[in-house]
C-alpha cells in the first residue's frame, strides 16, 4: 500500500507494507503515478542498485527508476523486484511499461524527510520527490 501525504510542496510518498521488498515495490508504483503510469507493457528494463546504508539504497533505487524511465522514453506499468536485500542493501528489479514518453518530469529523489524503517510488523518508506 502506498499513499501521498501532505506537503506544502512537490510530492511526499510513504509506502507500507509486511516486507522490504513489499515496501519497495509500492514506493516504485508511488513513482509510477508521478511519473505517469502507461497501459500496456511493450518494453522493460532492469535496474541494478547497491548502497552502503538503506536511505541512500531507497533514493538510488528510485532515481534510477526516474531517470530509465526518462532515457528509455518508458512509462511504466508495472514492477517486479527480482531481488531486495536490506541486509545486504541492494535491490534489484524489472521494470515493465509502455514505450511512450513519461507524462511528467520528476527533477530528483530527494533525502529531505527521508525515512526507510522497520516499525513493528512493517516496513514504511517515506520520501519525498522534487517535481
Amino acid at each position: 500500500m502506498h499513499r501521498f501525504l501532505e506537503h506544502t510542496a512537490d510530492a511526499f510518498l510513504e509506502a507500507k507494507a509486511k516486507t522490504f521488498p513489499e515496501a519497495v515495490k509500492d514506493a516504485m508504483e508511488g513513482a509510477f503515478e508521478l511519473i505517469g503510469k502507461g497501459k500496456k507493457e511493450e518494453g522493460t528494463f532492469e535496474i541494478s542498485v547497491s548502497s552502503d546504508e538503506l536511505p541512500n539504497l531507497i533514493v538510488k533505487t528510485l532515481g534510477s527508476l526516474v531517470v530509465e524511465c526518462e532515457l528509455q522514453k518508458i512509462s511504466p506499468v508495472r514492477a517486479e523486484i527480482l531481488e531486495a536485500d536490506e541486509k545486504n542493501n541492494s535491490i534489484k528489479a524489472k521494470i515493465y511499461g509502455e514505450k511512450k514518453v513519461p507524462k511528467n518530469i520528476i527533477k530528483a529523489v530527494t533525502y529531505h524527510m527521508l525515512e526507510v524503517k522497520k516499525e513493528k510488523a512493517s516496513w514504511i518508506i517515506r520520501v519525498l520527490f522534487d517535481i
